[in-house]
């Protein structure tokens, strides 16, 4: 490792050079099938999945009787839309309301479209709404007579009205697809498959929003509550992820007060993230749940190397004066340390690999290339960012400096706190082993009282 860092260190430019090359093939290789997929068809596009069923693999006797018994039974996955009017006393059953759900019922059954020679969106011939219903009545004596429940809109609010009392004596509609007291109704719009819900949503929500009766409608179901907290999830890694960033940069800068120095740690995360998440998608793999989690994990633990070796740099640089002397100093004390954190980090979550659950093995190979990928990234990009800081930056820089001159904005407070720490825990060491055991025991009970919940609504 330490030839690494010499090698690093006296070619600093052509290290950062292969570090920009590497983020750009890495974002190339997402962005290119994923934006251009015609023209770049041997690549592997980015592909989302929420779905909960992917925590079990394809061929899990439970996920393969699941589905056999969906087609067995022709179950498709539901979008369910409601209307509600509680500002009429005939709630949804006037003539401009129920012009509207003619028409949104009529609409539903045109979404649908062609994927590589397969129909995808709504499947028309199983939607429940008043337009697809039957409605069978006695026509005479021994005579039955097969309508549509509403052909056509009412005209007036006596056909409205009329069309209520048609459904109410329908045991099988009542409180189903209107509810008891005529304020709402539902419509029951399935879908090919979960994936094409977010489409067909967006055209149905498209078509609601040029409706003016007075009515609230509403858009639910399984498959949009899960691509929901899809969307939910992914936007608040995209706030979070940054926020983390943010934050370890505060806390850097508290520590050494040298921003142009405090860059480097930020760029081994910000490498270090997108090689590992460009190799996930690459590989082919779904980014789902769990794996968006990956850079919220390896961003910490990339600057955590990053960290020791500008620590020690810190302290070594005033007495030595001389950046590549300091670093290889430096490096001989860290490098075996930092290898075996590396490992034992690579190891745990590697460890994860060995679970029967897909998205959890994805994550923990991918958590733990990104941390051996940092790593490598810390002994290189770590020492030739050093290096190609002028000189002039570190006049004044260093622990030494600070003890000659305390405005300097150096943590001694920091120093002084921790020294005061480590005296307090020599002095009560009983006392702290019994907080911590008490703590514990609190703990486990609280463990105790963990009610899971896997309903992905709640």
């Amino acid at each position: 490792m330490k030839s690494i860092t010499t090698l690093a260190a006296a070619r600093p430019k052509m290290s950062m050079w292969l570090a920009a090359a590497f983020s750009l093939i890495m974002i190339g290789l997402v962005a290119l099938p994923t934006l251009l997929p015609e023209t770049f068809p041997s690549l592997r596009p980015l592909k989302i999945d929420t779905d909960p069923e992917i925590m079990l693999a394809v061929d899990e006797p439970v996920r393969v009787y699941h589905n056999a018994m969906k087609r067995e039974f022709g179950v498709q996955d539901m979008i369910v839309i409601g209307v509600v009017n509680e500002g009429n006393p005939d709630g949804v059953f006037t003539p401009a309301t129920l012009a509207n759900v003619y028409d949104l019922g009529k609409f539903a059954e045109t979404i649908v479209w062609d994927k590589n020679g397969k129909e995808e969106g709504v499947v028309a011939i199983d939607a429940l709404s008043p337009t697809s219903l039957d409605n069978i009545e006695q026509a005479g004596l021994g005579t039955v007579k097969f309508d549509w429940l509403m052909p056509k809109p009412p005209e007036t609010a006596k056909e409205a009205l009329a069309l209520r009392d048609r459904i109410a004596r329908l045991p099988i509609l009542n409180d189903t697809i209107v509810s008891g007291d005529g304020l709402a109704l539902a419509l029951y719009v399935p879908i090919t498959t979960k994936d094409v819900s977010y489409k067909v949503a967006s055209e149905l929500r498209a078509r609601i929003a040029s409706y003016e009766d007075g009515a609230t409608w509403h858009i639910t179901g399984l498959s949009i509550a899960q691509d929901q907290f899809g969307v939910e999830m992914f936007k608040q890694m995209a706030i979070s992820a940054p926020a983390a960033m943010v934050l370890i940069f505060v806390l850097m800068w508290l520590f050494f007060r040298r921003v142009n120095l405090i860059v480097s740690p930020m760029l081994v995360a910000m490498v270090a993230v997108i090689g590992t998440m460009g190799a996930l998608i690459a590989m082919g793999n779904t980014v789902h749940i769990m794996s968006s989690m990956i850079p919220i994990f390896v961003m910490p633990i990339a600057v955590l190397d990053a960290v020791h070796i500008l620590s020690d740099f810190y302290d070594r640089y005033p007495q030595i004066g001389d950046r590549r002397e300091t670093l290889k100093r430096v490096m001989d004390e860290l490098w075996q340390p930092m290898l075996f954190t590396t490992l034992t980090t690579c190891a745990g979550f590697g460890s994860l690999a060995l679970t029967p659950i897909p998205p959890v093995q994805t994550f923990g190979i991918y958590v733990a290339l990104g941390v051996f990928l940092a790593w490598f990234l810390t002994v290189t990009l770590v020492p030739a960012y050093i290096m190609l800081i002028p000189a002039r930056a570190f006049e004044g820089f260093g622990m030494a400096a600070t003890k000659d001159n305390p405005s300097s904005g150096n943590p001694l407070a920091l120093v002084r706190l921790l020294f005061a720490v480590g005296q307090f825990a020599q002095a009560r060491a009983r006392l702290i082993l019994l907080t911590f055991l008490a703590v514990l025991g609190v703990a486990g009970y609280g463990i105790s009282q963990i009610v899971i919940n896997d309903n992905p609504v709640k």
